[in-house]
């Protein structure tokens, strides 16, 4: 998808996927558009996050926005958080844990630690366990091993 790539692309072309998404009926094309719009780097993290949270969008449209809005450094941890933390669908919630789990920051860790723990959902606590134990992280290795323990 030659539109969006690069350093220098102009907000204009930015502007022009965001404003023919709506219009496509291609999954495929919808991907290109949103992995595009993951090099936005004013605008890119929340119009992904948008379409996550957009209902009317396919679900498998909302976890590719998830997922490139998660491989951006500038999409806040907490926003994709956030998405864990609202989202009713539990393929949604399986997949931003998924997304959290490829961050490599303090704050996913310590979500994916609290969800591991305390998340009503015995499911999400086992996937978080396990996305967890993929982890080299020594508050990690001790968590692990106090669930261990107990």
């Amino acid at each position: 998808f030659g539109l969006s790539h690069g350093d220098d692309t102009p907000p204009s072309e930015f502007a022009y996927l965001r404003a023919i998404f709506s219009r496509v009926m291609s999954e495929k094309m919808k991907e290109q558009i949103l992995m595009g719009m993951g090099e936005d780097k004013s605008n890119g993290s929340a119009w992904l996050i948008a379409k996550v949270r957009d209902n009317s969008e396919s679900m498998e449209t909302r976890k590719k926005a998830l997922f490139w809005a998660g491989q951006r450094d500038l999409t806040p941890t907490r926003d994709l958080v956030g998405v864990y933390r609202t989202a009713t669908e539990s393929s949604l919630k399986e997949h931003a844990l998924f997304v959290l789990s490829q961050r490599d920051d303090d704050e996913a860790i310590t979500e994916l630690m609290r969800i591991a723990q305390r998340d009503s959902d015995k499911h999400m606590r086992s996937r978080a366990l396990f996305w967890l134990g993929q982890k080299d992280d020594p508050r990690v290795t001790k968590f692990i091993a106090d669930r261990i323990a107990r």
